[in-house]
């Protein structure tokens, strides 16, 4: 009788019985689910659910580099502020944009297929840094790049992380280029821009924790990275 008048939800339960030799627990219940208490077991209850997508592991993935991974979500999306994307807001904008020609390849807007990676720059890019991930066949189309990554997108091998590393770099990068273009008229070649965007990777499977195994150190051996500790993460 004490509990219930400190806890009046109680007189809903009939015949309650305390065991004094067992310990208090908090409890979560999500639908018929019961569980211990915990914040994740809240947020699984309260957030908007949808189906998971198929581009989830190509775009989250563990020991990632959280810049690059976040600009790969947007072109996935299609949200970048692409030129052809102003243009469909208000036409009184196509006086201005006639004065801003694309100024990777001087040829028409940019758009996210174009950008990645059918003009001419881009694609200079990506055919120099295609051949460091086994990707020497993947054409320089974002739709062919994606299609690569999705067959391969339950994989944990390490050269199918270190591709997802180099993938989302040369979306950063390439970007990062068009608006230095655009805003600050500061331009480097393709060749300059692809040394970038390896050294980049370079430096982050530098610290990358991978399985020390043959596959894995003659993978490093590649990127020119000896010694050093390696550890158990990602299979080989």
């Amino acid at each position: 009788m004490a509990w219930r008048d400190l806890f009046p939800v109680l007189i809903q339960l009939d015949h309650l019985q305390l065991n004094p030799n067992k310990i208090d627990r908090l409890l979560w219940r999500d639908g018929n689910d019961l569980s211990d208490f915990s914040s994740l077991c809240v947020w699984h209850s309260i957030r908007y659910k949808e189906s998971e997508v198929n581009w989830c592991n190509i775009v989250w993935f563990s020991q990632c580099i959280p810049r690059h991974v976040f600009m790969m979500w947007l072109v996935i999306k299609g949200k970048l502020l692409t030129q052809d994307k102003i243009l469909k807001w208000d036409l009184s904008w196509r006086k201005n944009m006639n004065m801003m020609c694309y100024l990777l390849c001087y040829q028409n807007f940019d758009s996210h297929p174009h950008l990645f990676f059918e003009c001419k720059y881009s694609s200079q890019v990506w055919l120099i840094i295609r051949k460091k991930v086994g990707m020497d066949f993947v054409s320089p189309k974002w739709r062919d790049i994606i299609e690569w990554l999705l067959a391969r997108a339950r994989s944990k091998s390490a050269v199918f992380y270190v591709a997802k590393i180099l993938v989302t770099a040369a979306l950063y990068f390439i970007w990062q280029e068009r608006n230095a273009r655009i805003f600050k008229n500061q331009l480097r070649p393709p060749e300059k821009l692809s040394e970038i965007i390896l050294k980049t990777v370079r430096y982050k499977l530098m610290g990358a924790k991978l399985k020390n195994t043959a596959n894995v150190r003659r993978l490093l051996g590649k990127w020119e990275i000896c010694g050093g500790e390696v550890m158990t993460t990602v299979d080989d």
